[in-house]
């Protein structure tokens, strides 16, 4: 289905402890981002639930199941990994995307790309689905190796998708492009989004303010912005840079 849940969890990085009894809940087809300050282990907590790091103390469960009763291949088949420079391979737009899904029809892909906002940008190449984009997707720009990395992600028809950064390095035209196929998602998949820019959260159902590794407050972007002051801090520092 898609649930989350960290329990009581402890984590230690190159000796350095990044979370102490860490606790929150993510309930499936909700849209949930965490969000604090640099070098709070953020996207540690992403490698944790797909089991790239391991806990030192505390549980991580998905559906009430521990994970570390779960098979490498069980939690990889079921959760997709959107990252902030995937790895696009020398191949055509439509094998990049079967990569994920090697049954996938022409059809399926297509309505992913659409989902994924890179569809009309396709159809527009002189070679269509078939244009080999060369070596790490050479032909292509930042925000379209992230739409196809997306439309892979959905062809996998995985209950959970994890974006990692996934809008960091793009300009803020692209970053809104990506932000419309992420919301496009909503309510249909368990989505949590890690990110440093505010823009790619505002829509989230409920966004997690981490510091010193562990939840501080959560809520809607509104809600925090009224209650929680290091979280209305880090927005109003994040608006003064115009980002």
């Amino acid at each position: 289905k898609g649930n989350i849940e960290f329990k009581n969890v402890k984590f230690k990085y190159n000796s350095k402890e990044l979370f102490n009894n860490l606790s929150f809940k993510i309930h499936e087809h909700e849209m949930t981002a965490i969000v604090g300050k640099s070098g709070e282990g953020k996207s540690s907590i992403l490698k944790l639930i797909n089991k790239s790091y391991n806990v030192d103390k505390g549980s991580i469960l998905i559906d009430n199941i521990d994970i570390n009763e779960l098979s490498e291949k069980n939690i990889k088949d079921n959760m997709s990994i959107v990252s902030q420079a995937p790895y696009i391979f020398n191949l055509s737009i439509k094998d990049n995307i079967r990569l994920a899904r090697p049954s996938a029809t022409d059809e399926e892909i297509i309505e992913v790309c659409k989902k994924a906002r890179i569809h009309d940008l396709i159809i527009e190449m002189e070679e269509g689905y078939d244009t080999v984009v060369g070596e790490n997707g050479v032909i292509l720009s930042g925000g379209q190796r992230q739409r196809i990395a997306i439309a892979r992600a959905l062809i996998k028809n995985s209950k959970i998708i994890l974006f990692d950064e996934a809008t960091s390095a793009l300009d803020n035209e692209t970053q809104g492009k990506i932000q419309e196929a992420i919301n496009n998602l909503k309510n249909e998949y368990t989505i949590m989004i890690i990110a440093h820019r505010f823009s790619t959260i505002l829509n989230c159902d409920k966004i997690f303010f981490i510091e010193n590794g562990k939840i501080i407050d959560s809520g809607t972007h509104k809600e925090l912005l009224n209650r929680c002051s290091e979280y209305k801090h880090l927005y109003e520092s994040e608006i003064k840079k115009g980002k």
